[in-house]
């Protein structure tokens, strides 16, 4: 499963934060250990262990997914990292028993916890922080041999295969209220004279922005209505001169002379759209930087009234930043998914000559919980399949487990963009079950009580409500339409988000209303369970 490997680091990052603040040089933590001068080293030599494993933990994460060693050394790192923790939780316990016990026999208060922890205690210590550093030690050893690097921060990787204008009509599903919507404001005057209005498309990844942008764009009222026309698959990373060079070719003026110079480029694009009514797409946009979109906006201030951009993307600070208008996707309906289902795996036979396999596939299709690019691919793995227990087959799996499906690498991308205390809050989101509707507040307090919010935040709580909006805003989160109780507002994962969330959380967050047996608790940091179906037999592993 190459999907779960190329995740699965943001609680081990996490892991080695929540270390060097208990290592700080004027921590608590090494104030206890300044009577054993010994011992006061090996907790310096842990730290500085660490530091040089994690300089490289970026590029091991990367690499992991193509390569076996690198993925079976990240695996050994967090175990390793596991053991480093626990031991300083023993510590921190251990002092805490004794300050407590000693305020219960009404002793002075215990201000140099160094004197009352005992020598056995430490010796006991010492040999498990000796066995612990020496696997680092290992660990580091395979560095250079692993061909790892060292980079601070992520390494954002572009995934996608850049998107065209091409459509099949037949192929639209549910649909007909956002075309006619977008059709509209693109044939709409702005009222106050405007030349330039920009209209963003936003979604979760696969809900169909893509498909909504081709069949508008290749409209035969908005061809006639506009004087040129440029469609450009942005995507990541943000390239200015990409993007210029691009849509010169879009619009066949691309010139071979001046085609490494980025001014020269732009001059010509502006010279190309002068006077002109323009529609330009901007497909899969991710930069939320406002200068570098100021600068790319500039190019098309020459178009006459009524020119439009169409911007589609999965955050919505590009389409605040970006946009005049907004227009917002949801999921399919039930019964629009089965038709889009069907048209696909039933292309070539009769679902009406097949009553097993259509009963299959509508379940099939519910699973997929409306998203189009969920419904369209696994319907095209079925549509060869005459067989109803290959159809019950995919009916049992997890779709992250199918062979060459492009369903979560597609939603991959989301995750990947999140900067790295993100990818740490929304990997903890994998203790909810699916369908699970939850409040804010409610996350809010699970993230500051596990230590997922950043400490150094001054205003912990507005910290914790600044996260959850910015999942909220990358369509991580998505809110429920008709919250039963009062007014509350909760929210819900799709379901593949939240297999997404799973899959980034490397079992490390286990729900054990789903655990299969002991050996899914071995590696789990962080333990739900849902009281809707209490069966104690469940909490017999604990």
């Amino acid at each position: 499963m190459d999907i779960g490997l190329a995740v699965g680091g943001a609680f081990l990052s996490s892991a080695l934060n929540v270390l060097f603040d208990r290592l700080a040089p004027k921590g608590d933590l090494l104030k206890m250990f300044q009577k054993h001068t010994n011992d006061f080293r090996i907790l310096k030599k842990l730290r500085m262990t660490l530091l040089g494993l994690q300089a490289v933990l970026s590029d091991a994460e990367n690499k992991q997914a193509s390569n076996q060693s690198v993925s079976q050394w990240v695996d050994e790192l967090r175990d390793a990292v596991d053991s480093a923790e626990n031991l300083t939780e023993e510590i921190n316990y251990e002092a805490l028993r004794l300050k407590v016990e000693g305020q219960h026999q009404n002793l002075a208060e215990v201000s140099d916890l160094n004197l009352c922890l005992s020598d056995d205690f430490f010796l006991n210590i010492k040999e498990k922080l000796e066995d612990t550093i020496e696997t680092l030690k290992d660990l580091q050893e395979q560095i250079g041999l692993l061909g790892l690097k060292e980079h601070f921060g992520s390494i954002k990787q572009e995934a996608r295969t850049p998107s065209t204008s091409l459509v099949d009509d037949s192929d639209i599903f549910g649909r007909q209220t956002n075309i006619e919507e977008l059709i509209d404001r693109l044939l709409s005057e702005d009222a106050n004279g405007k030349k330039l209005t920009v209209v963003s498309i936003v979604g979760m990844g696969g809900v169909g922005k893509t498909t909504l942008s081709k069949v508008v764009y290749n409209d035969e009222k908005v061809k006639d209505h506009f004087d040129l026309k440029a469609w450009f698959c942005v995507s990541e990373a943000y390239d200015a001169f990409r993007i210029t060079k691009g849509l010169l070719q879009e619009i066949g003026s691309f010139d071979l002379k001046v085609d490494d110079n980025l001014n020269q480029l732009q001059v010509k694009w502006k010279e190309s759209l002068k006077g002109k009514k323009f529609l330009i797409v901007l497909d899969d946009v991710w930069n939320d930087n406002y200068n570098e979109w100021d600068d790319l906006r500039n190019l098309f201030v020459q178009g006459d009234i009524g020119s439009k951009i169409i911007v589609t993307t999965r955050k919505e600070s590009v389409a605040l930043m970006m946009a005049n208008e907004q227009i917002s996707l949801d999921n399919l309906s039930i019964e629009v998914s089965w038709s889009l289902f069907k048209r696909h795996a039933f292309e070539n036979m009769d679902p009406m000559g097949h009553p097993e396999l259509e009963e299959v596939g509508k379940q099939i299709a519910a699973k997929c919980k409306g998203l189009p690019l969920a419904l369209k691919t696994l319907a095209g793995m079925l549509r060869s399949k005459s067989e109803v227990e290959g159809w019950k087959r995919i009916l049992r799996s997890e779709i992250w487990e199918l062979p060459h499906n492009n369903i979560l690498p597609a939603l991959m991308l989301s995750y990947n963009d999140l900067p790295a205390h993100l990818k740490r809050c929304f990997s903890y989101c994998a203790i909810f079950p699916k369908d699970y509707a939850f409040r804010k507040e409610q996350v809010i307090h699970l993230l500051v009580a596990n230590g997922l919010i950043l400490q150094e935040d001054r205003i912990i709580q507005d910290s914790g409500n600044q996260y959850f909006l910015e999942l909220r805003s990358r369509s991580l989160f998505e809110r429920v339409p008709n919250p039963s109780q009062g007014n509350i507002e909760k929210f819900l994962m799709h379901d593949l988000v939240n297999d997404l969330a799973q899959i980034a959380s490397s079992k490390l967050c286990i729900r054990l209303e789903e655990s299969q047996g002991s050996h899914m608790l071995e590696k789990g940091r962080h333990l739900s369970y849902s009281m809707e179906s209490i069966d104690f037999e469940k909490l017999t592993p604990l």
